[in-house]
Formats: structure tokens, sequence, C-alpha cells
């Protein structure tokens, strides 16, 4: 029970953006009806919104219950909004004259209630300035007498990717040079054989001058040479051996970058510029 409200409280938070995501699609569609009866339901369980939230739930709210006929309830929604925003005014390009002029008269009928929640909220911007910058000053002589830092860390995130790729990406990725220089060099001479031993099987085997016939001595099996069957035997045996430890290599080279991978490396770099140590933080996993 203990470890599931965390989520609870984290899936009511969540209902609020979405009801008035909805509330807001209503009206921009011109269901005033709707949106204002899921505004309605909705800021009556006194949701935690945001002073921005509010200002635009009832605000619709508002626009919503004067186009339906209830000024009453629209006042009270406009009342509701200067609680949050009391220095708030309609945009007149977006909002029809007659309920701005309805907003304009709710906020003059309001004035006296008004003016003092305007000046509290006034000071406590300046209290807020000033606190922010005492945080700043408090910062600036603490850095200025502990003078600047001696060491930095550097993050370099790697990628997953770079494991599975050939010729030593995931070894030169995880800092292994030398084992990453060996797996490239291995697979490029055995792909260069590989290649060489298809290329000399076609040449010969397209070579008119090897053809024979059964009458010829050593031609059991035409149109090749016994000999030249031999070799052929030979070069494919090279060929697929090649291909064979090529393929073994890459499989050893990405189970290799696997074993070795960490998603992030922290670096420590002292003062000349240079890494002191390197902090290998594993954040995640493959």
């Amino acid at each position: 029970m203990t470890a599931s409200l965390p989520l609870l409280v984290a899936l009511a938070l969540a209902a609020g953006p979405s009801e008035l995501k909805r509330a807001k699609d209503r009206f921009e569609f011109g269901a005033y009806a709707d949106c204002a009866g899921t505004l309605r339901q909705y800021l009556a369980t006194d949701p935690p919104l945001s002073e921005a939230q509010a200002v635009d739930a009832y605000r619709m709210l508002g626009i919503s219950e004067y186009h339906l006929g209830d000024l009453a309830q629209a006042r009270a929604a406009f009342v509701n909004l200067l609680s949050f925003d009391p220095e708030f005014a309609l945009d007149a390009f977006l909002v029809p004259p007659p309920i701005v002029d309805f907003f304009d008269k709710v906020k003059k009928e309001n004035e006296p209630a008004l003016a003092p929640l305007r000046q509290r909220r006034r000071e406590l911007r300046e209290q807020q300035r000033l606190a922010e910058e005492a945080r700043r000053r408090l910062l600036a002589e603490e850095q200025a007498r502990a003078g600047p830092p001696t060491k930095l860390v550097r993050v370099q995130e790697r990628v997953y990717l770079f494991n599975w790729l050939p010729l030593g990406a995931g070894q030169f990725q995880n800092g292994d040079r030398a084992k990453g220089t060996a797996i490239a060099a291995g697979q490029v001479l055995l792909g260069l054989v590989n290649v060489g031993a298809l290329f000399l099987h076609n040449q010969l085997a397209n070579d008119p001058s090897r053809l024979c016939t059964s009458s010829q001595p050593g031609c059991s099996r035409p149109p090749y040479t016994d000999s030249d069957r031999v070799l052929f035997s030979r070069i494919d045996a090279v060929k697929y051996g090649a291909a064979g430890l090529f393929w073994a290599l890459y499989g050893w080279g990405v189970w290799d970058a696997h074993r070795h991978f960490v998603p992030v490396v922290e670096t420590e770099i002292g003062p000349g510029g240079q890494p002191s140590g390197a902090t290998v933080g594993v954040k995640g996993a493959f």
C-alpha cells in the first residue's frame, strides 16, 4: 500500500493537465457548454494548478459562461481569474468586444479588493528578487574565496550501436585501442583473402585455355582438368575458411565490446587540462 502511494499521487497530478487539455480543445472548437461543464467539475475539486494554469482555466470558463448567457457564473469565473492575476487583461483581438467590456467592468467593480492584492504581489516579487540577488552574492563570494575549480569532470556518453559494428569499433569506443586495432587488422586481412580467393576462382574458371574435353588425359570431369579441380577446391577452402574466421572474429568482437561496455564514462580533468583519472559510471543498462 505504501509503495503504491507515490504512484497514486502522480496519477492524480497528471489528471489535471489532461482535463485542461480536453476543456481547451472544446473551447477552441466552440463547444462552450462542454468546456464549461468540464471546467466546473474539475475546478470544484480544488486541483493543484499553477498560476498560469488557473488563469487559463478561469479565462476559458468565464468566456464560455458568457457565451452560454450565464453572466453570474461568468462574473464569478473572472473574479477567480483576477484573484490569481489582478493585472490580467483579455486580448481584444481574440475575444469579442462585449466580453472584453464585461471583463473590464468586473475588474473595475472589484478594484478596491484588487489593489491591495496587486500591491502584495509586487512586494512578493520584490522579495523574490532580493532573495535571488542574495543567493547569487553568496555563491559569488564563496567562489571568490575558494578560487577556480581544481578539476573538472568530463562526461562522455557512449553509443550502444558501436558494439555491433565490425573493425573493432566497440573496442575503440571502450578505450581498448590495441584490441580494436588487432580486430580491425584481422578482419581486413581475412576480408581481403576471401575477396582475393573469390576473384582468383572466377578468373581461373573463366579462362578458356584451361578448359578440357573427356578425350584429353587428366580430364575425367570436363570442362576442367582434374588438377584444376583440386586447385579450385583448395581456393574454395581458403575462401570459405577466411569467411568463417572473419565472422568468428566479428562475433568475438561483438561479445567483447558488450562485456566491457558502459553507457557513460566520467573523466576527471586536472588543472593542466590532462586527465587525472577516470571514473566509470554506469548509468542505465544495455
